[in-house]
């Protein structure tokens, strides 16, 4: 999610990824489509409200335990105040291009480079 050359970070707070940054996201509800659990996840861990209108793509993570397949999109900010929500311990707008100064979570720096490109096109 972009708000000029800004993208949004958010800080995990729950066990899983605790401590490492990430673009905001969760699971999806029983009944829910992908695009309307990015909105809600969005929007329950920073306040933020974003026209999420391009699919990044689908990223793997494996855990000891568990595979995670996460369904990223992109798309200009709309409205609300980037604050700490949900499960997140801190969120931030950062330039797209120090993003990999930050102790990321797995992928996420592909993921902004890509998301980038889209929004530019």
């Amino acid at each position: 999610m972009w708000r000029g050359d800004d993208v949004l970070l958010i800080k995990r707070a729950s066990a899983v990824g605790r401590g490492y940054w990430s673009l905001p996201g969760g699971k999806i509800e029983p009944g829910e489509i992908t695009i309307a659990a990015a909105h809600r996840e969005l929007l329950e861990e920073t306040g933020v409200t974003a026209e999420l209108s391009h699919a990044v793509g689908d990223f793997t993570v494996e855990t000891v335990s568990v595979i995670y397949v996460i369904s990223c999109f992109t798309g200009p900010y709309v409205d609300g105040e980037a604050v700490a929500g949900s499960d997140a311990a801190a969120a931030l707008w950062t330039h797209w291009e120090v993003v990999h100064q930050f102790k990321l979570a797995p992928n996420i720096s592909d993921v902004v480079k890509l998301a980038r490109k889209l929004i530019s096109v």
